[in-house]
């Protein structure tokens, strides 16, 4: 058997597995059937498809894309922390990590469809794919302008991404329009087509269709470096993104009353996972943190609570560790998970939040797809 073969049976396995834990009532993207995309659906107007759904940028409405749903460490069963979201097919993209490109053609979209990209904040995993993505775009003929948001520090990632990461690009793009066909009016433009802008608290964006607005949340140890959350609004409806964060005021004030909150969940409650960092006691524990400030992120219970408190129509879970994952990329995260738990894990994780919060819970898989209609 090809390691390609072994590696799809390996996921078909995990799948089921995921499946079974969920018993077919707390769906989604752990368990992949229809049935189950229905069950996790929470209301007429919010509708959940499976992974590799098709994405119709003619639909009016709102679509929400899973374009990465695992967290910082290398993971082949998962792409980094990102969603985009369509309306009326504009597209907006939240973050740009690993496999952003691949998951979006996957699902139907041509990465170059991407109207506006929103940064959480410019750790590497978010950011990964952006180089990429801005030269890919760029040498392939993007005419139109992406706007390209986040906070305090963008704008001088984009200019070392673009201009010096790769500069020989920069150069080789330049080289071949000084010899482009004459008889073709198609060409790459003469400089890359971004705009972008670092932005604070408050809208970052509004138009006739919907509303970006952006709050600071709790993710860097160093208070001068910034990360944001997101709230989408519509005639559709809301949804909240969190990108990387502890239980923070801003994301409470985000998540108010959304009827899709996608928050981050890479934290295991204190005794679920035998070893690593995050299942030390110091890490749980709110003064020596406080003393010894560290990378914020939520833990099952605290995400719980928190989607309880906001009123949250459903819960879409990403930024997910690899603890069911290959073995190597077990291994890799080690270092801060420990051993692999085992796939009891995923079960523990989605009764630690529904002890608190009655809605439905989604484990997010890379392409899945949410869908609002519009409101009565």
């Amino acid at each position: 058997m090809s390691m390609y073969n072994k590696f799809r049976k390996f996921d078909r396995v995990r799948r089921k597995m995921l499946t079974a834990l969920t018993g077919g009532t707390l769906a989604g993207a752990s368990a992949l059937s229809m049935y189950q995309a229905r069950a996790a659906t929470g209301g007429p107007r919010s509708t959940g498809q499976p992974a590799n759904a098709v994405v119709d940028l003619n639909k009016k409405g709102l679509q929400l894309i899973i374009t990465g749903s695992g967290s910082a460490l290398p993971d082949p069963l998962r792409g980094g922390a990102s969603c985009a979201i369509v309306i009326d097919g504009a597209v907006l993209q939240f973050d740009c990590g690993r496999r952003v490109l691949e998951n979006l053609m996957l699902v139907g979209i041509n990465p170059m469809k991407i109207d506006h990209l929103f940064f959480t904040h410019l750790h590497f995993d978010h950011i990964s794919d952006y180089d990429y993505f801005a030269i890919a775009n760029w040498i392939a003929g993007r005419q139109e302008t992406v706007h390209v948001y986040g906070p305090v520090g963008t704008e001088r990632m984009s200019e070392g991404a673009i201009r010096h990461m790769h500069a020989m690009d920069f150069d080789f793009v330049r080289t071949i329009l000084e010899y482009w066909p004459p008889h073709m009016t198609k060409r790459p433009r003469e400089a890359p087509p971004y705009d972008v802008h670092d932005i604070g608290p408050g809208k970052a964006l509004e138009t006739d269709r919907f509303k970006v607005s952006c709050l600071e949340t709790k993710h860097l140890p160093d208070a001068s470096m910034k990360s944001l959350g997101y709230r989408i609004d519509s005639d559709y409806g809301a949804v909240a993104i969190s990108g990387d964060t502890a239980v923070s005021e801003g994301m409470k004030t985000l998540s108010q009353d959304v009827d899709i909150l996608v928050h981050e969940c890479v934290k295991p409650d204190l005794g679920m996972t035998p070893g690593g960092k995050f299942s030390l006691k110091d890490f749980h524990n709110k003064d020596l943190m406080e003393q010894r400030p560290q990378t914020g992120h939520t833990s099952p219970s605290q995400l719980g609570q928190l989607a309880r408190d906001v009123n949250a129509k459903k819960l879409v879970v990403y930024h997910l560790a690899p603890y069911t994952s290959v073995p190597a990329a077990i291994e890799m995260s080690g270092l801060y998970l420990g051993p692999s738990p085992g796939p009891s894990i995923w079960g523990e994780f989605i009764n630690a939040m529904k002890r608190y919060y009655p809605g439905p819970v989604i484990l997010a898989e890379d392409r899945m797809v949410f869908s609002l209609s519009e409101k009565d």
